[in-house]
């Protein structure tokens, strides 16, 4: 009986002494990055190109390709000192109270599915005109895992990109669960190694002074999900 409760206790420890490398966070920001990282490292054995990524301050806006659903872990793996707030289906926002206070707690912002939803569009805009990193999956859903290939993205990203003029920095999950079955993508170990990949921000200064209007968020829309795509490709997207 003695050594589990050592155990417990060492454990305990340990978390303590992690969680003080990470004063500028809260207790729950603490658990949901760090577990993010212990469960993509176990599940997934997931790496990254870059340790560091994101701009130490100001707002930012993250597009990455859609695999699966615990997509988003693969991307808190890499946080030290930001959280990231996500577009999240609404129906998947409220499944359940724990995950809706875990949601909150990031700043994530509950997105209504088949078509533009202006509410959820202008919350994300006010996050990032707060300083927040904000991601998107600009494929919007997991239609295109399937087929083994990305789907045509919507303009959301891009519509953000050019109201908000923050940063845009591209990433693509390789490798993974590639599944659109929940449970499953949650639950059952990857048969391939997860790689988050992540390139240099895409410079769009050049639209600002453009006209807003469809052919502009299309073009941007396009030279963004190229980027995206450039890099789940470029060793193989599988």
């Amino acid at each position: 009986m003695l050594w589990p409760v050592l155990s417990l206790l060492w454990c305990l420890m340990l978390i303590w002494r992690a969680k003080r490398r990470f004063q500028h966070m809260t207790w729950w920001e603490f658990l949901i990055i760090r577990g993010s990282n212990f469960y993509a490292r176990l599940f997934h054995r997931w790496s990254t190109n870059r340790h560091n990524p994101f701009p130490a301050e100001g707002p930012a806006i993250i597009v990455c390709n859609h695999t699966c659903s615990a997509d988003p872990t693969f991307l808190l793996a890499v946080c030290k000192r930001r959280q990231l707030a996500f577009l999240v289906a609404r129906e998947f926002y409220y499944t359940h109270p724990v995950i809706t206070n875990v949601l909150d707690t990031m700043g994530c912002v509950h997105v209504e599915r088949g078509g533009t939803d202006p509410v959820a569009a202008r919350r994300a805009l006010r996050r990032l005109q707060a300083g927040a990193l904000v991601c998107v999956f600009p494929e919007g859903n997991l239609s295109g895992v399937a087929r083994g290939r990305m789907v045509r993205a919507s303009p959301g990203a891009a519509w953000l990109a050019l109201r908000s003029r923050a940063p845009v920095l591209p990433v693509a999950i390789r490798g993974g669960p590639r599944t659109d079955q929940l449970l499953r993508s949650w639950l059952v170990p990857s048969p391939r190694a997860t790689r988050a990949v992540f390139g240099d921000p895409i410079d769009l200064s050049g639209f600002y002074d453009r006209p807003f209007n469809r052919p502009t968020l299309e073009k941007v829309r396009d030279i963004i999900q190229a980027r995206i795509a450039e890099l789940a490709q470029r060793r193989g997207y599988r």
